[in-house]
């Protein structure tokens, strides 16, 4: 009996114990929200201890995590196999791509200047990879952010890398595959960096990853995105999981599907107080996440503490996290629902579209399902984040003005081929052999455009007003930097975005603006001759919200703002898989001159190219994508 099968089996006869399963054996692959679960400690204990705190007396509201870091001196180890492999988290069997035949993935736990080692050996046989650690600053590292054609060659099948890198801020993120859309297919985990407290809790839960699930290898899935037009096919989702559980109804697909597969359970102990790490590494789907009859206190949005405010609903969009304080304020012999619900209206399914697992008070009765009801915002359906009045971060900082503003219309049009997006007239595609980062440390500085590679020189500070006029959402995300996020609003004309030359509504897929390449160190610059729908006013100018994704709404703008100060290639992109794949991303080239003098890139990214020139010479490079 194949592993799965047998693991299947295994959850059958312990539904009535929920979730009790050997580690590893169950067909999700994985502990995390299984009782076998530990709760997280406070901090990893084998650190020298000054004050108290592997942090020393570093505190969230008195200590600038984007100038200061601790270094503990301490290294964490891991040694990683990625593989492809049939597994059945809902219970249909697909092909996987796995790490340590994990999913979700292995939780990297550290402490805050923690230095992390990942030992990554690539066992696909016919792919490249590349993982990145998402939010992580790599300030120190910028060759580490594990984004190919950016920072390194992908590792080649047969091949090993380390990545090395700092835990440069704290507290809850993810790691993912960065090429092509491998983590749709499962290549992805939970991070979790111990830090500096700014609210008190009892237990800490730990991670729980919410995402769609694709019943089609994530390749399949880009080979129809990318069929020839007028073929226009939008990827929807099959699915909705919590920590990589939930059952699919087997008549719905004609794939060998085992009934009844594991739901994921937590313990709670009434009057106790618990932080719960929300993830969400979907290809696509924003969730909206409830606890019924209970309520949440958010404290954290990505690697950002926040003021501490309350809330019946989150809304993760892909990419983002947000961290909680729930208090167990039922009975001792309750039992709840805890929902994971993806709107269609944020991106399409075919059904499956909400995903649950129960929380248990301490003599519950375990062999019966909760039967509590759901909030009232459930299947709240707007996609949108938090207002940005709400999300204040603990540790106030001032953007002031930016050195370069420039205004980035999205559209979604025809190269005459296929559909792909384009930013600010521009659209993308990675060249896997030849990183960007490694040729800039060279004083190479002329790309093709396809790489939309923008040089902003020494410019202090950059401020986008990216506007989206068409009907699909955006999870707008930045490497290297937490953004401030200004302000957002409508942004619904054409015409006032691009301009109306005829004296009627010009229409966005006829009327370009060309990009301007006057990049002067000090002069203010734009993209284009693009109009703004911003009215120049800022929410919380003294400390608007920071965090490394950001939903952009459609028929709305965003205005995100960054300090230039960490020299790198970094990536501004929408994280939705499907809309990576098709181009959508911005290349930021930030301070060439102290990556040509002063960055010391060490020889094994260039050895990823070596071995992944020897391994395409004789073998081909099935890209049909962006590749990012």
């Amino acid at each position: 009996m194949p592993g799965y099968a047998r693991a299947a089996t295994a959850a059958l006869a312990s539904r009535d114990t929920w979730g009790y399963v050997e580690p590893y054996s169950n067909n999700t692959l994985s502990v995390l929200g299984t009782p076998q679960h530990h709760f997280l400690p406070s901090f990893l204990e084998n650190n020298p201890l000054p004050h108290g705190f592997p942090w020393g007396t570093y505190t969230a509201n008195h200590t600038n995590y984007y100038t200061t870091t601790p270094d503990t001196g301490v290294t964490r180890h891991y040694d990683w196999t990625v593989s492809k492999r049939s597994c059945a988290p809902d219970g249909v069997e697909i092909d996987c791509l796995l790490v340590n035949e994990q999913f979700p993935g292995p939780t990297i736990e550290a402490n805050w200047g923690d230095w992390i080692e990942v030992r990554v050996t690539n066992n696909i046989e016919d792919e490249g990879t590349a993982l990145h650690w998402h939010g992580m600053l790599q300030k120190q590292t910028p060759w580490m952010d594990g984004t190919p054609g950016f920072t390194q060659c992908p590792i080649a099948p047969g091949s090993t890398f380390t990545y090395r890198f700092q835990a440069d801020l704290y507290g809850t993120s993810w790691w993912h595959s960065h090429y092509s859309s491998q983590y749709a297919s499962g290549m992805f985990g939970p991070m979790v960096i111990y830090g500096p407290n700014n609210a008190d809790y009892d237990e800490d839960l730990g991670p729980v990853m919410v995402s769609d699930w694709y019943h089609e290898y994530y390749h399949t899935v880009i080979d129809a995105l990318f069929a020839p037009l007028p073929a226009v096919n939008i990827p929807a989702s099959d699915n909705n999981l919590i920590n990589g559980k939930n059952s699919f109804d087997c008549s719905q697909t004609s794939l060998s599907c085992t009934p009844f597969a594991p739901l994921a359970s937590f313990n709670f102990t009434s009057g106790k107080s618990y932080r719960i790490r929300f993830i969400n590494p979907s290809a696509a789907a924003t969730e909206k996440i409830t606890i019924d009859g209970h309520t949440f206190t958010v404290i954290a949005n990505d690697f950002v503490p926040i003021q501490p405010y309350e809330t019946d609903v989150l809304t993760l969009t892909v990419g983002q996290r947000t961290d909680v304080i729930v208090k167990a304020t039922g009975s001792c012999t309750d039992s709840v629902w805890m929902r994971a619900y993806k709107p269609d209206v944020c991106w399409p399914s075919h059904g499956g579209n909400e995903a649950t697992a129960a929380i248990f008070y301490q003599d519950a009765d375990r062999s019966q399902n909760p039967t509590s009801l759901p909030g009232p915002n459930a299947y709240n359906t707007y996609c949108g984040n938090d207002p940005l009045v709400q999300t204040v971060p603990y540790y106030a900082i001032d953007p002031g003005e930016p050195a370069v503003t420039e205004v980035l219309p999205l559209e979604f049009r025809s190269n005459g081929t296929n559909l792909l997006w384009y930013m600010a007239n521009r659209t993308f595609r990675v060249n896997y052999n030849d990183p960007v980062l490694l040729e800039a440390k060279l004083g190479n500085l002329d790309f093709p455009d396809i790489e939309n590679v923008h040089n902003y020189g020494s410019n202090g500070s950059l401020r986008f007003i990216i506007e989206n006029t068409g009907n699909q959402p955006h999870p707008m995300h930045m490497h290297g930097h937490n953004m401030f996020i200004l302000a957002e609003g409508s942004c619904t004309s054409n015409t006032t975005v691009f301009g109306d030359v005829s004296g009627t509504t010009s229409n966005a897929s006829t009327l370009k603006r060309g990009l301007r390449d006057d990049y002067g160190t000090n002069a203010k610059r734009a993209a284009g001759n693009y109009g703004s729908c911003w009215d120049g006013t800022i929410t919380n100018p003294g400390n608007p919200q920071r965090r490394d994704v950001q939903m952009l709404l459609p028929g709305e703008y965003i205005v995100v703002q960054w300090n230039q100060d960490n020299p790198g290639v970094w990536p501004l992109h929408c994280h939705v898989a499907w809309h990576l794949s098709a181009g959508f991303v911005w290349t930021v080239l930030e301070q060439p001159d102290a990556i040509a003098q002063d960055m010391g890139v060490p020889n094994i990214m260039a050895q990823t190219c070596r071995d992944w020139s020897a391994w395409t010479g004789d073998h081909v490079v099935n890209q049909i994508d962006a590749g990012l």
